[in-house]
């Protein structure tokens, strides 16, 4: 029988665990482990390892193993396996031993996977100029040692196996791998480097130049060949942008490989160099650990620095003693790869986590204290509550001071930025211990956004991962040193720059103007360069040599040009990234196209959420289809919700029970109606209305129905909350409130997600997501939310209807919109994600299993609110109703009396343009649409 499971922590370290201080209590894995064994391992040694397998295993499967052992120890886990899926992110696993889960970095580890550039060269575009290919995963076999999912440990991952048989249970949570071999094992550490016996005597003079930016394969998507524009780079064009350097910016992250195959032409020993540039952090070495053949060779090639230069320098890869290191090469082909390796700083950057962790808990153990509030009037015995503080804070200066020493001495230099903020920080304690008394009311100076211990904590921390590094060449060469800083003269910088500005006045003939097609869709984009470059990359790669039908994209950036565009008779033939109400406002008015013309118009709205839908609905037309999404969720710190040991609320009551507790500790709830603007969008009101089954119009669409039971029984709801249960009716920023803790849960977008993925890493693991709080009916909780974010709508002037509606399915469909997203994510970064409208393509999204989960979830409660020529007012006196109720202090009945009065007066006035009322009198009905009419077409 296979089976297998895991089990670390003992009953005696646990008891100590638990005695340990409140820094202590935040001690890593590592430190714990370290503790625990006070011997050191012997290396090369296994334990136990199964048989050849081949097994398929998909996400939520699992495999288990009986591992028989004789004594207690301490071993690293190897999986050899095939990656078999196609997602951005690689595969991630858990690891239990006897059902157990020995720590918390086994609860999700991701796998390494290698990706390839699809073309040997380079293709171009349309300009002429160098554009990335597409790229693939590796589906070779790869041998990994589990690793903590922050890369900044300097060992594999150790796993306590116990006799006479521990139980292991390996379950894949993302992605799909065929797994090949489970190996338990200690594996052979590298030794010092030593000059070997005749390498200086070696006098051969073969040279074997790589291009760095044509790596064999690399671990990370987003790591990419880059294009620098300078005579010192090699290769390089006056007129042209070249593809001709590796990383930069996107090359700095714990654990990214890139490796290179080379060829030498005769047995030998050899030194390796590379030329390279690191100017993008001043003052900061960036550490590289080097593989030749997927091995380290010596200790010495595990942290190898690249130190900070404003110039192109070639240097030989050299030893601790500073002497070149050799390499033994067989005639014939080898492999050398480059790892990010930031665990030179694993020391101080798991005392930082201890002091952010640290920093967290009393400040919410001291609001906790003082209820949220910092009045100075108050004076407050702190010691009374915290006995230990001085020593504590003592404590924390002192750690402060030793890691810059640390920081200093690796870094050689006291200037970098990480160095500076812990200078803060320790300015800050000293003012903090000279008067603890004052914490609470200075609690800003602890936690706060900008400018505080934690922040300047978090900046030291997330910057000491991050190790950018730019390279040209690399060089396995023989013979003498070829170190040496590469320059260009000014003059001829000066003489390539005076080329290119004269080469600008020479119009260069578009790539359409020469196309032999006679159709040439124009299309314009409302979106930033970034995605409209790698779009048409997609066109000219995909659509056109499939169809024959060319198209010109256009950057938008102002969405008014559409109408002034149709006024002249100028308007494009498609507009992507266009805001949901647009076309239906050109479709009323004759500018956009009906989609439902196409007789597969039907079966294609498929992919979409049909809630989704609802804003293009007109007269039994749909004049667009939904581009992107946006997803409202709820977010909340774990750490502090245990704290508190509240429950995750899953209704409005249950929101309103947590109300008192968050607020007895000087915090709250947030809801996006409680943002910085007076105006209330849909997306903060509509679901209120459809979760309470609200109505917004009547039966006949020409009035409002706010009025009716439900809708006000909504309406009281989404104002009570901030009138009678203390909901903040303003929120400068949900992000940094969430950070600081003051707002640890709430209903936050895909903006919310980003910012905390990538500008919060002192909160890495300590918040999570789960579907918005809804209203029960009927034993279903109803969680409506609006979703929709940008559309695309095709013009009724355009001469090619049909090849028009080609280019929209092929754009929106699933594949197009996975190669279009993974390409975006992988060269700009997680920054710049989009969802997919494709409900088929969401699934493909590069965010985490756990998340992308509740996300999907959420969809399916999606609906948008359905447009009418006036709706717009209704919108907006309902957004009036809840600031006169709110911030006026008005009754709501007469709030809502007000409103229902305007609007409909502007419903007459306006549905009188289109023909729905004559002399003010209504003459025939407005079809408003609803979920249930789109679900009648799959019917």
């Amino acid at each position: 029988m296979i089976v297998f499971s895991i089990i670390f922590f003992t009953t005696t370290y646990a008891q100590d665990y638990e005695k340990a201080s409140d820094i202590d209590n935040y001690m890593t894995y590592h430190k714990a482990l370290s503790r625990f064994f006070t011997t050191p391992l012997v290396t090369g040694e296994t334990l136990w390892g199964s048989p050849q397998l081949s097994v398929d295993m998909q996400a939520g499967g699992s495999i288990e193993f009986e591992i028989p052992c004789q004594n207690s120890g301490v071993w690293n886990i190897r999986l050899d396996y095939v990656v078999t899926s196609k997602q951005i992110l690689p595969p991630e696993i858990s690891v239990t031993l006897n059902d157990s889960v020995p720590f918390i970095e086994a609860q999700g580890i991701p796998l390494i996977q290698f990706w390839k550039y699809e073309e040997g060269k380079f293709p171009k575009n349309r300009y002429n100029d160098e554009v990335l290919p597409n790229q693939y995963i590796v589906r070779e076999v790869f041998s990994y040692y589990l690793k903590s999912p922050t890369g900044i440990e300097k060992e594999p991952l150790f796993f306590k196996v116990d006799p006479p048989i521990t139980r292991l249970k390996i379950t894949l949570k993302s992605g799909s791998i065929n797994l090949k071999r489970v190996v338990l094992e200690r594996p052979v550490k590298p030794q010092a480097y030593t000059l070997p016996k005749g390498a200086r005597e070696n006098t051969g003079d073969s040279k074997v130049i790589i291009e760095a930016e044509r790596p064999q394969m690399k671990s990370d998507p987003s790591t990419n060949a880059i294009s620098i524009r300078t005579p010192e780079v090699v290769p390089y064009t006056t007129y042209n942008l070249l593809l001709n350097a590796f990383g930069g910016d996107n090359w700095k992250q714990p654990g990214q490989i890139v490796t290179y195959s080379f060829e030498v032409p005769q047995d030998g020993y050899y030194k390796l160099a590379v030329k390279y540039l690191q100017n993008s952090k001043p003052d900061f070495t960036s550490f590289r650990t080097v593989y030749i053949d997927g091995k380290v060779l010596y200790e010495d090639m595990i942290y190898l620095p690249f130190k900070y230069t404003t110039n192109w320098k070639i240097e030989t890869l050299n030893a601790r003693n500073g002497e070149p290191l050799y390499f033994y090469l067989k005639k014939g082909i080898h492999t050398v790869s480059f790892e990010v390796n930031a665990s030179v700083y694993s020391n101080v950057l798991n005392d930082l986590k201890s002091m952010i962790d640290y920093i967290n808990d009393l400040a919410l153990k001291v609001k906790y204290i003082s209820g949220g509030q910092t009045d100075r009037n108050i004076e407050w015995e702190i010691r009374d509550y915290f006995p230990d503080i001085d020593e504590k804070l003592a404590y924390l200066i002192s750690k402060t001071r030793e890691l810059k020493k640390e920081i200093a001495q690796i870094n050689k230099n006291t200037s970098n930025t990480e160095y500076v903020s812990l200078n803060i920080v320790e300015m800050f304690l000293e003012r903090l211990r000279k008067d603890p008394n004052k914490i609470p009311n200075r609690i800003e100076m602890l936690v706060g956004s900008t400018g505080s211990v934690l922040s300047e904590l978090s900046n030291a921390y997330n910057g000491l991962q991050q190790m950018p590094l730019t390279i040209d060449q690399i060089y396995i060469y023989q013979g003498k040193d070829i170190d040496r800083t590469v320059k260009v003269s000014f003059f001829k910088i000066f003489l390539e720059g005076l080329k290119r500005f004269v080469h600008s006045f020479i119009r260069q003939k578009s790539y359409t103007e020469t196309a032999e097609s006679k159709v040439v869709l124009e299309v314009w984009v409302n979106r930033p360069r970034q995605y409209v470059d790698i779009l048409q990359q997609l066109v000219d790669k995909e659509f056109t040599p499939k169809t024959g039908i060319y198209v010109d994209l256009s950057i938008m950036r102002d969405e008014g040009k559409l109408i002034l565009a149709n006024a002249a008779k100028k308007s494009p033939d498609i507009a992507l990234g266009i805001s949901n109400w647009i076309p239906f406002e050109m479709g009323i008015r004759g500018a956009a196209l009906d989609l439902r013309r196409f007789s597969d118009f039907v079966e294609y709205s498929k992919n979409f959420y049909p809630g989704s839908l609802l804003p293009y609905l007109y007269e039994e037309h749909c004049y667009g289809l939904p581009e992107t999404l946006d997803f409202y969720v709820l977010f909340y710190r774990t750490d502090i919700i245990n704290y508190l040991k509240i429950p995750i609320p899953n209704t409005w009551e249950d929101v309103k029970t947590i109300l008192p507790e968050l607020q007895r500790n000087g915090m709250n709830f947030y809801l996006p109606l409680g943002g910085s603007t007076s105006f209330k969008a849909w997306m903060t009101t509509a679901p209120f209305i459809y979760q309470y089954h609200g109505k917004l119009f009547t039966d006949d669409g020409l009035k409002t129905a706010i009025g009716d039971s439900k809708t006000l029984r909504a309406l009281k709801e989404m104002t009570e909350l901030f009138t009678m249960y203390g909901i903040p009716t303003q929120v400068a920023n949900f992000f940094e409130s969430f950070r600081k803790g003051e707002i640890p849960i709430g209903v936050g977008n895909l903006g919310t997600y980003v910012q905390l993925t990538i500008a919060a890493p002192e909160l890495k693991g300590m918040w999570s997501i789960v579907p918005s709080p809804g209203v029960e009916w009927n034993g279903v909780i109803e969680r409506w939310q609006t979703g929709s974010a940008q559309a695309v709508a095709i013009f009724n002037d355009t001469k090619y209807p049909m090849e028009s509606w080609e280019f929209v399915k092929w754009w929106l469909s699933e594949e197009t919109q996975r190669q279009f997203i993974n390409q975006v994510v992988s060269t700009y970064g997680i920054e710049f994600l989009m969802i997919p409208a494709n409900r088929n393509a969401v699934s493909w999204l590069p965010i985490r299993q756990s998340d992308l989960s509740v996300i999907k979830s959420q969809f399916e409660w999606l609906q948008e609110v359905p447009k009418m020529p006036a709706s717009y007012i209704l919108e907006r006196e309902i957004s009036n109703i809840w600031n006169k109720v709110v911030l006026e202090g008005k009754p709501l009945r007469v709030a809502v009396d007000d409103g229902i009065n305007v609007v409909n007066k502007e419903f007459a006035r306006k549905l009188e343009e289109f023909g729905y009322y004559e002399n003010g009198k209504p003459v025939r009905p407005f079809k408003i649409y609803e979920l249930e009419d789109i679900l009648t077409w799959y019917k």
